[in-house]
């Protein structure tokens, strides 16, 4: 998962207090959802979360008491929607731009949820607010947690449902210029502040992006 030699509880001291970010590991599943005229409706979004994280989760809901790795038809129901209850202003860690022009999507909407391999995954559908023509323009999908305590990767080839002619490529930023930018942001800090709380809004350095285009109908 993501690139834990470089990025696995990032461990740094800059003046001051240790700080390790992040703290939750996400593998992402892109797909894109079109219509017959190379519009954009919607995006699937699926989060296959770290082993330590999805142990934490069905240990704290209580679920698999017998420790077999498997859960019944009831508990998946339970865990179900767990990490869909987002506050209002929570942007969903899943970004998406026509060109460099930011688009709105909606709420999460019709989620499910799988435990295997010691691992959840979990899946929602947020839809455009209006269909977004790709004939002249790439659509971005970009994931990432702007304050860094979740770190996402998209390891999966995204997904094109629907629509004709159109391709879909992920891209991976320089991990290194990111990281110096992390550092520069960090001694900026005085020695006093609790860098956990205050962490720079950095995220958007390590992400991950998928880029659809789409040739003419």
């Amino acid at each position: 998962m993501w690139r834990r030699l470089l990025l696995g509880g990032v461990v740094l001291a800059v003046g001051g207090p240790v700080v390790a970010h992040p703290h939750v590991w996400i593998d992402t599943r892109i797909e894109v959802i079109l219509n017959d005229r190379n519009e954009a409706t919607g995006l699937r979004i699926g989060w296959t979360y770290d082993e330590l994280y999805s142990l934490s989760v069905v240990g704290d809901m209580g679920l698999d008491p017998d420790w077999d790795g498997n859960l019944t038809p009831e508990e998946t129901a339970r865990l179900s929607g767990f990490d869909m209850n987002w506050d209002p202003d929570f942007p969903g860690d899943t970004y998406a731009l026509l060109g460099e022009t930011p688009l709105e999507l909606s709420r999460p909407q019709d989620w499910t949820a799988g435990y295997a391999d010691g691992k959840i995954t979990t899946t929602h559908l947020r839809t455009f607010a209006e269909p977004v023509p790709l004939d002249t323009l790439p659509l971005v999908v970009q994931a990432y947690d702007p304050g860094y305590y979740v770190a996402y990767a998209i390891p999966f080839p995204p997904v094109v449902s629907g629509g004709l002619g159109c391709t879909a490529r992920t891209f991976v930023p320089d991990l290194d210029e990111a990281q110096q930018q992390l550092l520069a942001a960090l001694s900026e800090y005085a020695p006093d502040v609790d860098l956990q709380a205050e962490f720079p809004a950095v995220g958007a350095k390590f992400a991950e992006e998928v880029r659809v285009t789409c040739t003419a109908p």
